[in-house]
């Protein structure tokens, strides 16, 4: 039941954003909201503890609001859409954790000689983590696992936290720039006048740039040796598929936000799935290409579909974080007053802003508060950041590369749980003491980057 409710949510946010009928976004926002109670007692305490104050603090800008009821259903909207957009991306997930191609690329990245393992690693995080989100860290790091095996305990552990740390740091800056991540809807949400397809791929080249970094330190702190990786048969050119998957996703995704007159968020919702569906029977094509191909393939998808639905509910921890940051954007927003940081930040210089943007994000994750709704709540508090001298897609620009900074520096995100799972460490640790060097010179190049762009767009 609660399953059908989510992907009840999903569809009638795409009716909604593709121009549907009156009020389907309201149906949408509400079927979430019932999702998320259903789901409330199985939540785990820190989700339960954030739902209910995240939840309450909009509630009360809901009572102080002249048309609670209105802007009670438009929150609720909106945290529909940014639910519905995660769903999307789990179709494309379920059908990369079946795929003999997805674990091929990964045995052969971390079969590489030592003195590129880290580029391997790092790249691989970053690209899987495109499709699979933070289930490229579990699958990335259960290869290193069974490959690292040589030398004394003190080497693999050297060794693995080098090869874990890579793979983490190439999924967290995947977050400044893919358009198939949460980012991408917030922001675009947050800064509305910011042109978001020339940042994305500005931003891919920063991300680049914090990669570079992180196997730059690697190679300077790395000890003697490496151990002997496995051998492989596969070559380079089997991650060009990968490539051309996600590329075709992007590809889909800006057709049909130009040929259907939508935002690129709302055709990557409506793409993504497909593109997932595409893939799961491209799997079963030798059991499809027989007699009786569309009976096949239906049974595939029925099989398919079996396996999918009992997983939705497990999605509740997300929807939470998703729905609930977007709900406390709108509402809080609602009832602050225009530009109500403007006070407080128009002493500053400009260019000080959003250099601001990044600090504030890896300081409140430190806290536990999720980019989600730090970022939501700045767009809500700064609507207009043209009023204080900062070009909007500055101010963009630097909400992406601090989210991709951010997620890398708070202990309760789920890349840094899943990596101290496989490290054998606390989150804390992971953040702090072997993430901290990293980050604090990956802030100094985002400033340079975010710098460049501020000159760029700022008027002559």
């Amino acid at each position: 039941m609660s399953a059908w409710l989510y992907i009840a949510a999903w569809a009638a946010t795409l009716l909604d954003q593709f121009g549907g009928l009156p009020m389907v976004g309201d149906v949408a926002g509400l079927a979430l909201l019932a999702f998320l109670l259903i789901q409330f007692p199985r939540q785990r305490r820190y989700a339960q503890v954030l739902f209910l104050a995240m939840a309450g603090t909009g509630m009360a800008g809901v009572a102080a609001s002249h048309d609670p009821m209105a802007l009670f259903l438009a929150g609720w909207r909106r945290g529909a859409a940014y639910a519905s957009f995660f769903l999307a991306l789990t179709a494309l997930r379920d059908a990369a954790e079946t795929s003999r191609l997805v674990r091929r690329c990964g045995q052969h990245l971390v079969a590489q000689p030592a003195g590129r393992r880290y580029a391997a690693l790092t790249g691989g995080g970053h690209l899987f983590g495109i499709i699979l989100s933070y289930g490229a860290i579990d699958l990335l790091a259960a290869m290193v696992g069974r490959a690292n095996r040589a030398g004394s305990a003190v080497e693999r552990a050297v060794r693995g936290r080098r090869m874990l740390m890579a793979i983490n740091r190439g999924f967290c800056v995947m977050n400044c720039w893919s358009p198939l991540n949460i980012m991408t809807a917030v922001v675009s949400t947050a800064v509305p006048g910011a042109p978001m397809r020339l940042l994305l791929p500005l931003a891919f080249v920063a991300s680049v740039g914090f990669m570079a970094l992180g196997w730059l330190e690697d190679r300077m702190t790395a000890s003697a040796g490496g151990g002997a990786p496995p051998d492989t048969r596969e070559s380079w050119s089997i991650h060009l598929r990968i490539v051309a998957l996600v590329g075709l996703v992007m590809l889909l995704s800006e057709l049909g936000s130009g040929l259907l007159g939508v935002s690129l968020v709302a055709a990557v919702t409506l793409c993504v799935p497909l593109v997932g569906v595409g893939w799961m029977l491209v799997q079963a094509w030798p059991f499809i290409a027989r007699p009786g191909s569309l009976q096949r393939a239906a049974a595939v998808l029925r099989r398919r579909g079996a396996r999918y639905l009992p997983r939705v509910p497990g999605f509740r921890g997300e929807a939470t974080v998703l729905a609930s940051s977007g709900f406390i954007g709108v509402t809080i927003g609602g009832i602050l007053p225009t530009d109500s940081l403007a006070p407080l930040l128009g002493h500053l210089p400009p260019i000080a802003i959003p250099m601001l943007v990044p600090v504030l994000l890896i300081a409140t994750g430190q806290i536990g508060l999720n980019p989600i709704a730090v970022v939501a709540l700045l767009g809500a508090a700064l609507p207009d950041p043209v009023r204080l001298g900062v070009p909007p897609a500055a101010f963009a620009f630097a909400c992406m590369l601090g989210w991709g900074l951010g997620v890398g520096m708070t202990p309760m995100s789920a890349s840094a749980i899943t990596t101290a799972r496989w490290a054998g460490v606390s989150p804390w640790t992971i953040c702090t003491r072997w993430n901290g060097v990293y980050t604090a010179t990956a802030l100094l190049f985002g400033w340079l980057a975010i710098g460049t762009i501020f000159l760029f767009f700022s008027p002559a």
